[in-house]
């Protein structure tokens, strides 16, 4: 008798289907990993950017804007969107929840949350609402995740790479060690956009571990930037110097 259930055991597992190899798990809280004699949070030269000449007059027009401060979304509440909140997420720590059929990543700064999504958990194409990060999924590429992202607004104001609803982002994360052993998150983002630029834009960068890290609430509203931006496009309408602050519009 035991050798006839060990037998029918043994059938059992000879015909159950190989289970895939575990994907890298890219859960936990993670801040920007400075590599030595680097400055992290200095913006590419304007010069190194691809622009088209529409992308150029796009993003000149947009510098007038913001006057002499040079201010950006982000000061005034409003979430950074894409690629920003992938750029810049340095001084502020960024978390990976990761789960079978989607990876939440939560961005301290606004509390900004963006859900990328692996096969049927997908919204139809019909069904993706455009929005300043965009609408993503996810696949994997053996121990690589490769996110891609469309479905984007227009992005004047982003800090280091402005583009139009044109554009779409392709991401690749890896998990690796520094020299030391700190654990990292290697990525790399390559978007394409024909309004901004003549060649696929290209950034490199890392994230550091922080095993005991926590991500704290922060919230803020969009209204006061969207009201800054009003009167300062007035005032360049009138022919005047950008000179219209927050205080101006909040008072």
């Amino acid at each position: 008798m035991r050798l006839a259930v060990a037998g029918a055991v043994a059938a059992l597992t000879l015909s159950m289907p190989v289970l895939a190899e575990e994907h890298p798990d890219f859960t936990g809280v993670w801040t920007w990993y400075i590599e030595p004699g680097s400055n992290p949070f200095a913006p590419p030269a304007p010069d190194a950017l691809p622009f088209t000449p529409e992308g150029k007059r796009l993003a000149d027009e947009y510098k007038q804007l913001m006057g002499p401060n040079q201010d950006n979304p982000g000061a005034f509440c409003v979430d950074y969107g894409m690629p920003t909140m992938m750029e810049m997420a340095g001084g502020y720590p960024i978390e990976f929840i990761q789960k079978p059929d989607q990876i939440t990543i939560i961005y301290e700064v606004e509390g900004e949350t963006r859900r990328i999504y692996f096969g049927d958990r997908n919204l139809a194409p019909a069904d993706r609402i455009p929005s300043r990060q965009g609408y993503s999924w996810g696949r994997w590429e053996g121990s690589t995740l490769v996110v891609e992202t469309d479905n984007l607004t227009d992005g004047q104001d982003q800090m280091s790479h402005p583009h139009s609803d044109q554009a779409t982002i392709v991401e690749r994360f890896d998990l690796g060690k520094d020299p030391e052993g700190k654990k990292l998150v290697l990525y790399e983002m390559t978007m394409t956009d024909p309004v901004y630029y003549s060649a696929p834009v290209t950034v490199k960068k890392k994230w550091a571990a922080m095993p005991d890290g926590h991500i704290i609430a922060y919230n803020c509203t969009e209204e006061a930037w969207l009201k800054l931006l009003n009167a300062r496009r007035a005032q360049l309408k009138a022919g005047q110097p950008v000179t219209a602050t927050m205080k101006d519009v909040t008072e």
